[in-house]
């Protein structure tokens, strides 16, 4: 039986696919041709002390979004489904057993300039939680199911500032930052479903490169 916070933030799905905070960013008329297309997927698991997502560090040594934490995910390959890369690129990095796992909802696509890519999230529900591995592959160094409450905590919630002008939500949990572009859909699901508590959105970090 499905846990109450994931019957009552299922309701709420509708609010993520319609934020503008987390779509209004296009690519450039002139580079829609060499946008690459991606997928990640939003882990959700019912822990201990209540909803719980998976995060991991990507590794130093990668070529973009080097030791930043990130959701599990990568490129769409060939003429596969988002859910299925989104599915096959965790299984990759972690061991994530794809058939543990409930899909709940394909979200729009989101762009990110840095790497030009259109990254279509997908939500799912860990149904039958299992060991991950985090050396699984060469891109991931820890994967961590923090807490929602956690992460809602105001005292590990900033504001972070990139010196390119870029000014957005982070978090300071399990010794790692999370901003960027996982930074922005953990606000989002935070408040679309329900888990936000008040913080202090005045309080500005500069990023430390």
């Amino acid at each position: 039986m499905a846990p109450h916070w994931l019957r009552e933030f299922e309701n709420r799905i509708d609010g993520l696919r319609d934020d503008a905070f987390l779509y209004n960013i296009r690519p450039k008329a002139e580079d829609i041709e060499s946008v690459k297309k991606g997928a990640v997927l939003i882990l959700l698991h019912d822990g201990a002390s209540g909803p719980e997502v998976l995060i991991t560090l990507r590794s130093e040594g990668l070529r973009s979004h080097s030791g930043q934490p990130s959701f599990p995910g990568g490129a769409i390959e060939n003429e596969e489904s988002a859910i299925a890369a989104a599915l096959r690129e965790s299984s990759e990095e972690v061991g994530l057993t794809r058939e543990s796992v409930d899909v709940l909802a394909e979200l729009p696509q989101l762009f990110i300039p840095p790497s030009n890519f259109h990254v279509t999230p997908i939500l799912g529900f860990w149904r039958e939680p299992h060991p991950l591995t985090a050396e699984r592959s060469e891109e991931v160094v820890r994967a961590e199911m923090i807490a929602l409450d956690e992460l809602a905590n105001p005292a590990n919630r900033i504001m972070l500032r990139h010196r390119s002008g870029y000014r957005g939500p982070a978090f300071d949990v399990a010794g790692m930052r999370i901003w960027g572009f996982t930074g922005g859909i953990l606000d989002r699901l935070l408040h679309h479903g329900g888990f936000e508590r008040e913080w202090n959105q005045e309080r500005t970090v500069e990023l430390e490169l």
